[in-house]
């Protein structure tokens, strides 16, 4: 969950009751230096939802200049001067909101002729200097291989497994720009629960799973769909 529910919803009681909830992608931006306004925010939502950890991306949303919007799941160039920016800005987060935070790599779908770390060095990195915990989406992992040209199971393995709290699982759809798959509401496919299960029998601190599909096109069925799929693979009560 990223924003609070409104004053009004006569629900909101019942949910938290009967479920935990997990205070996710409510910053936008992890790259840049944190405002008042955004760790007063953050701080509200993480008490209301008594989330047990709190979960951002490893993205950029705005460039540098900050004068352009380039979408939620844009890839960044995995540079030593980000690095840097996001252990900071990780570090400083977690302190404001005094529990743990983990952090989800976006799926990297650009190899542009630039000097860089590849984005397996970069999460080692990351996790081992900040010491947060990780999100794994199977699905981000999957797309990075695909497109990165190495089998899912080669990229999977190669990832700071140990750090893996919480696992998403979700299937993608066609994508006309890029030519290829890409994130999208659909329940996940055989490969995909697989994968996950791989990922989830080599992550010791693994505590949640979550069927991740975040689009105004997921409907009730897809949405039964994809968490009867996900227990069923990890033979969960339902």
């Amino acid at each position: 969950m990223a924003d609070p529910p409104r004053p009004d919803d006569p629900h909101f009681g019942e949910v938290q009751r009967r479920f935990v909830l997990l205070l996710h992608d409510f910053l936008g931006q992890l790259s840049a230096p944190l405002g008042g306004v955004a760790l007063e925010r953050a701080r509200r939502l993480a008490a209301l939802y008594d989330t047990p950890w709190a979960a951002e991306h490893l993205q950029r949303v705005h460039t540098t200049d900050g004068r352009a919007f380039v979408d939620y799941v844009f890839p960044p160039l995995y540079t030593e001067d980000l690095l840097a920016d996001y252990v900071r800005n990780a570090r400083a987060l977690r302190e404001a909101l005094a529990r743990p935070l983990v952090l989800e790599p976006i799926p990297t779908y650009l190899h542009l002729p630039l000097a860089q770390l590849g984005e397996i060095e970069f999460v080692h990195r990351f996790y081992a200097e900040s010491g947060c915990g990780m999100l794994l989406d199977v699905a981000h992992a999957w797309l990075s291989a695909r497109y990165a040209g190495v089998g899912p199971r080669e990229f999977v393995a190669a990832l700071p497994l140990d750090r893996i709290v919480e696992l998403h699982v979700a299937g993608t759809e066609p994508d006309r720009d890029l030519g290829g798959p890409w994130i999208g509401a659909a329940a996940p496919d055989r490969e995909m629960l697989n994968l996950a299960l791989y990922a989830a029998e080599r992550a010791p601190g693994l505590r949640a799973v979550t069927f991740d599909a975040f689009s105004t096109a997921l409907t009730v069925e897809t949405l039964h769909a994809g968490v009867r799929a996900i227990r069923d693979a990890f033979a969960l009560p339902p």
